[in-house]
């Protein structure tokens, strides 16, 4: 898994230069949308910034993309989840719609957490490359990242050594990981060349599963997860029409 990272990057432009002219990019025969709002979340170490070619495209086909408002998801989930709480009662009170949630790895366990706990609010979540099981196997260097930055940042909450783990004790740690609604929609959408998560610990046994090829980064700009993106949507539209 170690090696995958030094490769990150460039697997991700190869990535980006085959969406970019891929037909589902241009939206050509892609289902269209109805204005539907669609909440994006960054995974950890990263910000609203990495979605932008996302946000662009969901806009063009007529969904209507809101961004998270994180500049570096880094800080604890617990504080990150209660912000995008706020968020997202401000989204729901411009559209008056229930707002559907694409997240990202770390943002994927974000939008679980929000769809656990406000599932009035949420019409769907999507995650790509999220570990949503509850085992947190991923890259041993994530968790050090992790406690690396909570340190330098000196947050003045008390922290623990199972701050950022399951056995952590505050809302985010106690839910995110619980039975998610029925009447919420949730997709989970992973590769087994991810180098920064166990593919494992993205699959939800009672819900919809979907594979891709590529890396853990690139999911965000994956020509495979776009098409996934489109008919999943469009699904989505046509019942709660």
């Amino acid at each position: 898994m170690y090696w995958r990272l030094a490769v990150a990057c460039p697997e991700y432009l190869l990535h980006l230069g085959a969406l970019l002219r891929d037909p589902v990019y241009l939206g050509q025969d892609v289902p269209r949308g109805n204005d539907h709002p669609i909440l994006l979340i960054p995974g950890f170490l990263a910000g609203d910034w990495t979605l932008w070619t996302m946000a662009g495209w969901l806009n063009r086909l007529g969904y209507r993309a809101y961004f998270s408002g994180l500049d570096w998801n880094v800080d604890c989930p617990n504080q990150t989840g209660a912000m995008l709480q706020l968020r997202l009662d401000t989204i729901m009170q411009e559209t008056e719609q229930p707002v559907t949630i694409i997240g990202h790895s770390l943002g994927g366990m974000l939008g679980r957490f929000l769809g656990t706990n406000f599932p009035n609010k949420i019409r769907h979540v999507i995650a790509l490359g999220a570990p949503i099981d509850g085992s947190m196997r991923v890259n041993p260097l994530v968790p050090l990242a992790f406690r690396t930055l909570q340190t330098l940042r000196r947050n003045p909450q008390p922290r623990t050594s199972a701050c950022g783990s399951r056995q952590c004790t505050c809302r985010f740690a106690q839910s995110m990981f619980a039975t998610f609604p029925d009447h919420v929609g949730f997709t989970s959408i992973f590769t087994k060349q991810d180098e920064v998560v166990d593919w494992h610990a993205c699959i939800d046994a009672e819900r919809q599963n979907w594979e891709v090829s590529g890396g853990h980064l690139s999911l965000i700009v994956n020509r495979a997860v776009y098409r996934i993106l489109a008919s999943t949507l469009a699904a989505d539209s046509q019942s709660n029409a």
